[in-house]
């Protein structure tokens, strides 16, 4: 029998390494950079847009209605495109939901921060229910919290 010279081999050993090289930098750049991160949002600004308070004597009943212009901006760190369903923007004041705004669905591409100018009105109710709301206003500030959760592809 003749011995062969070990090209076989050593052409065999070739590829094999370099598929077990293209598979490890597949693995590797699929847990570094296209690993998927959550969005960034961030509330860029508050203001008040309108402000009616009403008393009603009749009814002993106060009637306060509250719109809010919210700017948020959301950030995709992803390098590549987020489709995202329909959401709902809440302000809650100590842990209580006081307003909502519907966010429809879109797409935000890759490295992206898209903005969203929304109108926010109170749920006065809910607000004045709130037995903390007077010492906050005398003392000069709100603690409120945006929260806002955006969920896609």
């Amino acid at each position: 029998m003749k011995v062969g010279s070990g090209k076989g081999t050593k052409v065999c050993l070739t590829v094999t390494s370099v598929l077990i090289a293209i598979v490890l930098l597949i693995v590797i750049l699929a847990l570094t950079v296209f690993k998927a991160k959550h969005p960034v949002t961030t509330v860029d600004s508050l203001k008040l847009q309108d402000f009616d308070l009403n008393l009603d004597i009749a009814k002993l009943r106060v009637d306060l209605n509250i719109t809010l212009d919210v700017d948020v901006s959301v950030k995709n760190p992803n390098k590549v495109g987020f489709k995202y369903s329909n959401t709902t923007a809440h302000l809650n004041y100590r842990g209580q939901l006081i307003g909502e705004v519907p966010i429809i669905a879109g797409e935000i591409s890759s490295g992206e921060t898209k903005g969203f100018n929304l109108t926010l009105t109170v749920m006065a109710d809910r607000l004045l229910s709130n037995s903390q709301l007077y010492s906050d206003i005398t003392s000069g500030s709100l603690p409120l919290n945006t929260f806002l959760i955006i969920s896609g592809k």
